[in-house]
């Protein structure tokens, strides 16, 4: 697929500027990290949450990937579809979360990561369905470069 290392840089971007972000929280998250909920340390030190957001990326990338070269072009546009309602399921219940819950003191800046996250999600899905699959290219894949020339 064209453009597809564009996309993964574009992620690796966005997923930097998300660890940063979440990484500015309130100070009162910051203490609510440090006493009670110690498992969400990770937050607190924006490259180590922008190396995790950047695999769980990865890890779409390949499976949105796999969904459209493995599948018929009608099938994969309906998972990729599915995938891209659970990115805007995803977004609408992390406003609800900060908007409702605890999580609203965490800081303006935190709340854009974690928007930031599902706009991610959101973009790599709308590549997918957008983007063509050339047959040459994906035949050559299949069966490699030299068999495809022969008569």
């Amino acid at each position: 697929m064209k453009g597809l290392g564009t996309l993964v840089a574009v992620q690796a971007l966005l997923s930097t500027i998300s660890g940063v972000l979440m990484s500015q929280m309130s100070f009162i998250g910051k203490v609510g990290i440090t006493v009670m909920y110690r498992d969400y340390g990770i937050f607190k030190i924006w490259w180590k949450t922008a190396i995790l957001l950047f695999t769980v990326q990865l890890a779409l990338l390949f499976v949105l990937w796999l969904i459209r070269k493995l599948l018929s072009r009608r099938l994969s546009f309906a998972i990729l579809l599915l995938f891209l309602l659970f990115g805007l399921i995803g977004a609408y219940f992390t406003y609800l979360d900060f908007t409702t819950t605890s999580h609203r003191v965490l800081k303006t800046n935190f709340h854009a990561g974690g928007y930031l996250v599902w706009g991610s999600w959101v973009l790599a899905c709308v590549y997918f369905m957008v983007m063509p699959i050339r047959k040459k290219q994906l035949h050559e894949e299949i069966i490699g470069p030299d068999e495809v020339s022969m008569p």
